[in-house]
C-alpha cells in the first residue's frame, strides 16, 4: 500500500492536496482505508520519501528524490488494476485542466478546532486570478458555501471588478 501512495504521487506533476490523495486512495478508487492511509503517509513522511508542504493554500504532499527513486524501483509491485485506476484519474484531471484553464476550483479546508473554510480559486490561463476563503464553521456548511461560491463565481468576479473600477 505504501508503494501505491508513492505511485499515486508520481502521477501528478504538482503537489497533491491531502484531501485529493485521500479521495483517490480511499473513496474514489477504494485502494485502502482512511486509517491505513493516514498511518502509512505519516511513516513515508517520517522516513523521507514524501515531503509535506503548503501549495495553493492547501496542505499537500509530494515525492522527495528518495520517493521518486523508490517508485522507479517498486512501482511494478502495485497491482496493475490499481495502477490503471490511479493513472486514469490523474489523466482525467490533467485533461480537465488543459481543456478548461479558465475554470473555477472549489474546496473545503479544515481550519482546526472542528471548523472548516470554503475556498474557491478562479483561473485565467491556468493561473490564479482571484482566491476567496470563507470561514464556514461546520464541514456541511463549508461544502454548501464552496458549492455556492463556485456556482456564482462569474457574478462574484464581475462584482469585485466593478467595485474596484467603478468606471467599468
Amino acid at each position: 500500500m505504501k508503494f501505491a501512495i508513492l505511485y499515486t504521487l508520481r502521477q501528478y506533476p504538482h503537489p497533491l492536496s491531502l484531501t485529493r490523495l485521500t479521495e483517490l486512495l480511499t473513496w474514489d478508487e477504494n485502494v485502502m482505508s482512511y486509517f491505513d492511509l493516514t498511518i502509512m503517509l505519516g511513516e513515508l513522511i517520517e522516513d523521507g520519501f514524501i515531503e509535506q508542504l503548503f501549495y495553493k493554500n492547501s496542505e499537500c504532499v509530494k515525492l522527495t528524490g528518495r520517493g521518486i527513486n523508490t517508485d522507479d524501483f517498486f512501482s511494478g509491485r502495485v497491482p496493475a488494476s490499481i495502477r490503471k485506476k490511479i493513472t486514469s484519474a490523474a489523466k482525467r484531471e490533467e485533461f480537465e485542466n488543459l481543456v478548461n484553464p479558465n475554470g473555477v476550483t472549489a474546496e473545503v479546508i479544515p481550519a482546526g478546532g472542528g471548523r472548516h473554510t470554503a475556498a474557491i480559486t478562479m483561473l485565467d490561463g491556468g493561473s490564479p486570478i482571484l482566491e476567496i476563503k470563507i470561514d464556514a464553521g461546520h464541514k456541511i456548511q463549508a461544502v454548501r458555501t464552496a458549492e455556492a461560491l463556485k456556482e456564482h463565481a462569474a457574478e462574484i468576479y464581475k462584482y469585485i471588478c466593478k467595485t474596484i473600477d467603478e468606471d467599468k
